[in-house]
């Protein structure tokens, strides 16, 4: 990484994070407002790099009716859950359609992408909101990020150190099973302690369910979307993000991760 774009990476962090906390705290309509944006942003990159990734990423405004839809399940979900279900039924009929043996409906892969960005990026980032508008969720997503945040740092600490196998070199070259250990052991010391600390009053047998769990899903998650830019063919989902590329890239992780608390949380807490 060049000193420059290190740089950038860290003056989008200074204003980035104070901001992601700040509305993490306050929750409401201002966390779910601000989600909704970043759903919008991120199914723009989603949209742009399926369908015209060699084109400049604001060609596809004209398309905003159609994965803004992500954002209203992303922002509806604080209003009535029922939200996500509608969701679901809206990308279940994008896909039927863009999957109809033939063009009846309109061109097939605008639809098909469509229908997916709602699935990836509006049902799954939905659940962020929803676990915000629980009565601790606070906590809870401070748990969710932070553990999140552990397994990179953990991932990328220990690669950069120790790491000599690759894991999946056509998909994300630089990635080690030695980084993936070291993230594995921070995500899941990060939950316990952030259990403890937060006092969330989940005792450790039952938190570790979600402990066990939630690195895997944060690494699957991050190969995922690897593989996703792969596909389309670009480096980075944009450049909307200073020195980390773009908001795709940033929300890999917590995309796999938050569904994944969310179900815990209904299954094992409430």
């Amino acid at each position: 990484m060049s000193a420059s774009n290190l740089q950038l990476r860290l003056a989008t962090a200074a204003v980035g994070l104070p901001a992601v906390v700040a509305l993490i705290y306050v929750g409401g309509w201002p966390f779910a407002l601000v989600a909704g944006v970043i759903a919008l942003l991120a199914s723009a990159e989603f949209v742009h790099g399926w369908l015209i990734p060699s084109r400049p990423i604001p060609e596809v405004a004209p398309q905003v009716t159609v994965f803004a839809a992500s954002a209203m399940v992303v922002v509806g979900v604080h209003v009535d859950a029922r939200f996500a279900w509608a969701g679901l039924a809206l990308a279940a009929v994008l896909l039927a359609a863009g999957y109809f043996p033939t063009n009846a409906f309109g061109p097939r892969r605008p639809l098909r992408v469509h229908g997916w960005c709602i699935l990836y990026i509006g049902i799954l980032f939905s659940t962020l909101v929803l676990t915000r508008d629980l009565e601790q969720g606070r906590k809870w997503v401070f748990l969710g990020i932070l553990g999140t945040f552990a397994v990179d740092t953990g991932a990328y600490a220990v690669g950069r150190l120790f790491g000599r196998h690759l894991m999946a070199p056509k998909i994300s070259p630089k990635k080690t099973w030695e980084g993936a250990v070291g993230g594995y052991v921070a995500g899941v010391a990060a939950v316990f302690g952030m259990n403890a600390l937060f006092d969330t009053g989940v005792s450790a047998m039952t938190i570790s369910h979600y402990a066990i769990a939630m690195p895997v899903f944060a690494e699957v998650g991050d190969l995922f979307e690897s593989k996703l830019k792969r596909l389309m063919g670009v480096k980075d989902a944009s450049g909307l993000l200073p020195g980390h590329g773009g908001f795709l890239d940033r929300m890999d992780s917590v995309l796999f991760v938050m569904p994944l608390l969310w179900v815990f949380l209904q299954l094992r807490v409430l």
